[in-house]
């Protein structure tokens, strides 16, 4: 079995019966539960287990949005923009690129492998890198379009001729 699913059923599991615990201790106000310790503790266990969980899920940044739907990785340097708010758009070469659609939340990865936060696409076009602006160059944290064109370069080999995809981007925080 996957490791990951092994610690998210025994993590689910030690959650389940705090709840049947809980719902337990409840069972002492006899005068205001009627319908019988074995319903009680089934409902009421369940019930508070799925609140619990709805908490857990709300807190650790899954909802509303849901869980990331695809990952883009970023330079260390890249990636430091991106958490101090300095850019909001990201510049990637359309072929060979796979991004989920406007809406949905990304893993933000470093090129060494962690993540470091969760981004949310609020906009997707793509463009000729020869016609990226200076405006657009700043906005992804750089300080004119030439130098991202020659960061580019060296990067991804782009030529001015290439199709780039420019996402704007909000982070959604960073990851432990």
């Amino acid at each position: 079995m996957d490791a990951r699913l092994r610690t998210f059923l025994v993590r689910s599991g030690f959650l389940f019966l705090i709840s049947l615990v809980l719902v337990a201790g409840f069972w002492y106000h006899r005068e205001f539960y009627q319908i019988g310790f074995t319903n009680l503790l089934i409902i009421g266990g369940l019930v508070t287990f799925l609140v619990i969980w709805a908490a857990r899920l709300a807190l650790s940044g899954e909802l509303p949005r849901g869980r990331p739907r695809g990952e883009l990785t970023f330079s260390v340097e890249e990636g430091d923009r991106l958490l101090k708010a300095v850019a909001r758009l990201v510049v990637r070469p359309s072929e060979g690129t796979t991004v989920p659609g406007v809406g949905n939340v990304v893993r933000a990865l470093y090129e060494t492998g962690p993540e470091f936060g969760r981004l949310f696409i609020e906009d997707a076009r793509r463009a000729f890198l020869s016609d990226l602006t200076d405006a657009d160059a700043r906005q992804a944290g750089y300080r004119s379009a030439v130098e991202l064109r020659e960061t580019g370069a060296t990067r991804w080999r782009w030529r001015p001729s290439d199709t780039v995809t420019v996402l704007r981007v909000r982070p959604l925080g960073a990851t432990r």
